[in-house]
């Protein structure tokens, strides 16, 4: 333990000295905070993706007002609606699908919007669940005010017939940039261990420095456990100025679970274990780093960081779903923002999967003596 300690502490040292390595652990990822939660704190956005329970039923049929609701909902082209079953607590199945967005027909709602025509007040109510402070929130509830006004024209050609009434779903009073800041930590847990390790393994194994480790008493798993343990440090390291911005600047209030250390810890093994693997197969530096960019990039953009996946088309959707990034970002929003702890666990277990998956490959293909 003591050579891993010892080069974990010159390791740090020599990353330390490296103008790029500290920009992006700490300057990088608040610099994000700052410019995209002051830009998406008022953003709108196009399109989203909204769940829909009905329970206003003739048997097991919606009845004829419902339908007319969801179709005038569906052709303001601003939401995609997806259905909830109806034997199922609303409640319930955001919670445990982590929903953002999610909209209740109540039972007996045909004969409301009927008792509203008859009187000429809206009485008729349905629900949206959601994070107000979120922008695809106003967007569906507008949308929904919208939908319910075609509706009561075709109906009654003037009055408003029916209400939206708000409920939210956050375990607290979350602003967007507690959803953000979990996106920004993700690609910080992507960014710091990948690009460092791919340009050290692939430099090391160019000037002969693996082969003069192979002389030292330390071993290859040590060596490797040194640079985890690092990138775990750091990673914690930068989390707190993340933390220590967003709440000077937007009183950022997540809660921090231990499920979400152990996403942190376990995202970190699988990085690291990603760029050791492509600074082993890269024959030079330009091809590390071109390589770590192809497959970095793309995923800091398509899973879930900056944007939420729901607002993306499906087939972007389904690249999403195979990026390992994802299930960091949405293990940590999972057990940070909604207190989802059993979808945080399935997040972890598959981060954790792929992660002994490319350690084990990545230990296994570095040579120090070739």
């Amino acid at each position: 333990m003591r050579r891993v300690i010892a080069d974990f502490l010159a390791f740090g040292k020599q990353y330390l000295r490296s103008k790029e390595g500290t920009f992006f652990a700490f300057a990088f990822p608040v610099l994000l905070i700052l410019l995209f939660g002051s830009i998406f704190s008022t953003s709108e956005t196009l399109e989203v993706t909204l769940h829909i329970q009905n329970l206003d039923l003739e048997g097991t049929s919606p009845t004829d007002v419902s339908q007319d609701f969801i179709r005038a909902l569906e052709n303001t082209s601003v939401v995609n609606v997806e259905s909830i079953p109806t034997d199922v607590s609303i409640q319930d199945y955001i919670r445990e699908n982590s929903l953002s967005l999610a909209l209740l027909i109540p039972e007996g709602f045909e004969g409301a919007v009927n008792l509203s025509k008859a009187m000429g007040v809206p009485i008729a109510n349905v629900t949206l669940y959601g994070d107000p402070s979120r922008s695809t929130y106003q967007v569906a509830r507008a949308a929904i005010n919208s939908a319910a006004i075609q509706m009561s024209f075709r109906i009654q050609d003037a009055d408003l017939l029916v209400r939206v009434e708000g409920e939210d779903i956050a375990s607290e009073d979350f602003q967007y940039i507690d959803y953000f800041l979990p996106g920004v930590l993700g690609i910080t847990i992507l960014t710091s261990p990948l690009f460092a390790m791919a340009g050290i393994t692939v430099e090391y194994k160019n000037r002969g420095f693996l082969k003069l480790l192979a002389t030292t008493p330390i071993s290859k798993s040590e060596w490797l456990l040194s640079k985890i343990l690092w990138f775990v440090f750091l990673i914690f390291a930068s989390f707190a100025f993340m933390l220590l911005a967003g709440a000077l600047a937007f009183g950022v209030k997540l809660t921090i679970t231990p499920i979400a250390c152990v996403i942190i810890i376990a995202g970190v093994l699988l990085f690291t274990s990603l760029g050791l693997l492509l600074g082993g197969l890269a024959k030079d530096s330009a091809t590390s780093i071109a390589i770590a960019n192809a497959i970095g990039f793309p995923m800091m953009f398509l899973s879930g960081s900056f944007f939420p996946l729901e607002m993306m088309p499906s087939y972007l959707q389904t690249i999403a779903m195979a990026m390992p990034l994802t299930y960091v970002n949405n293990g940590l929003r999972d057990t940070m923002v909604f207190g989802n702890t059993s979808a945080a666990l399935g997040n972890l277990a598959i981060v954790l999967v792929i992660a002994l998956i490319f350690f084990v490959t990545a230990a296994k293909l570095t040579s120090w003596k070739k």
